[in-house]
């Protein structure tokens, strides 16, 4: 499901859009407008997680269980 908006912007914010579509990284306004919001998205997933691995850590949790004692594997000699 898609929902119009109205917003208004000023004069440099719809020079930043014409920007993104003259130099090939949106296709249009409405196209930069998403790619603005799902880097908003993006970085609003990665502060969770942040989040999370901030708290395992006080916690003095594993962050990475599974990678428990891979240091400590056997390694092949080099030359």
């Amino acid at each position: 499901m898609t929902t119009q908006i109205a917003i208004r912007l000023n004069d440099r914010e719809i020079a930043a859009l014409d920007a993104e579509v003259a130099e090939g990284r949106a296709a249009n306004r409405s196209d930069a407008v998403r790619r603005g919001i799902a880097r908003l998205q993006r970085d609003q997933r990665y502060r969770g997680e942040e989040a999370i691995l901030i708290d395992l850590a006080r916690r003095g949790e594993p962050v990475y269980p599974d990678l428990d004692g891979v240091l400590e594997l056997p390694r092949p000699m080099l030359d």
